[in-house]
């Protein structure tokens, strides 16, 4: 199973897709999920390994999906008495099985590195790639002449620091890209020229103004290095705005629910293996034992759950 959760993280990470990794740490008889069971759960809410069974699967799946929005690990506690003694730094869900039991398990989030796509061979966008690798950015050195397909996604920032060398062909390829950070190392007089220019081939001032002009924060900045440092404190910045850690909102999709009118577990609607038919409409549950009750006295528990 260890073999199979490697793999599937590998993929995963291979394709640049966010994903959470969750841990079984600790458990109290009697559960199926024990200490070092563990499960991937993509952006899209698919589980895929092992760290117990109906009850607690829902829960890891909606605290997984809370992981990947704000790039914070979490510590859960799944257990009958999870309200009765709440304990600093678990998230406590009251278990709802007839097992009993109790699991805590430690979910982390796995993100795609950070992408920063630089247009040039200057002194600045030099170092600003060493910076970048530094801080463990993923680096993609353009040449102004060059014309490759850039991947971009909500990870990606592009700096422009040709700085002289073909600045209007290099800002025509960023600017076709989608990103949410472009900067353009250059005075404001010289990308009044180059805007000009850019206006000419199409390109309207929507669009053009993203372009941050110049690069970086204004901290009195001359060396290249200072340059870089700027540009980076920027970039960093700009995603702590909205997400903390430096990451954008990702497009995560939160799997409908239902409400198990039997026992009260949340059902992931998908995937639930039990349901019946009452009133026209179909009923969801966690286990073939809250289907069998239910199905014996229906009226019980749909008047229990109004």
């Amino acid at each position: 199973m260890y073999d199979t959760f490697l793999k599937r993280a590998s993929e995963l990470h291979s394709s640049d897709e966010p994903f959470a990794a969750a841990t079984v740490v600790r458990c109290e008889r009697p559960t199926s999920g024990k200490p070092g069971d563990r499960a991937i759960i993509s952006k899209d809410g698919k589980l895929s390994g092992w760290i117990g069974g109906g009850c607690a699967q829902p829960i890891v799946i909606q605290e997984a999906l809370k992981s990947l929005q704000d790039g914070v690990p979490r510590l859960i506690r799944v257990s009958p008495t999870a309200g009765a003694d709440p304990v600093d730094g678990i998230t406590g869900y009251t278990m709802m099985c007839h097992s009993g039991g109790t699991l805590d398990i430690f979910i982390e989030p796995v993100l795609p590195k950070l992408h920063l796509v630089i247009f040039g061979r200057s002194p600045v966008a030099q170092t600003l790639a060493k910076l970048a690798k530094v801080m463990s950015y993923r680096v993609s050195i353009i040449a102004p002449e060059e014309s490759r397909n850039i991947k971009a996604s909500p990870q990606t920032s592009i700096v422009v620091a040709t700085q002289g060398e073909d600045d209007e062909g290099a800002l025509e390829q960023a600017l076709s890209i989608e990103a949410p950070y472009l900067a353009f190392v250059a005075s404001n007089k010289k990308w009044e020229a180059v805007r000009t220019y850019l206006r000419e081939k199409g390109f309207q001032d929507q669009r053009l103004n993203t372009v941050r002009v110049p690069a970086g924060l204004d901290i009195g900045a001359s060396s290249p290095e200072e340059i870089a440092v700027s540009i980076l404190a920027q970039v960093i910045q700009e995603r702590r705005k909205s997400h903390a850690p430096e990451m954008p909102k990702l497009p995560v999709i939160e799997p409908a629910q239902a409400k198990d009118p039997v026992c009260g577990m949340m059902v992931n609607i998908a995937t639930a293996k039990y349901n019946s038919d009452y009133d026209n409409r179909k009923v969801f549950f966690c286990c073939a034992h809250c289907k069998s009750s239910f199905d014996k006295d229906p009226g019980k528990f749909m008047s229990a759950a109004t």
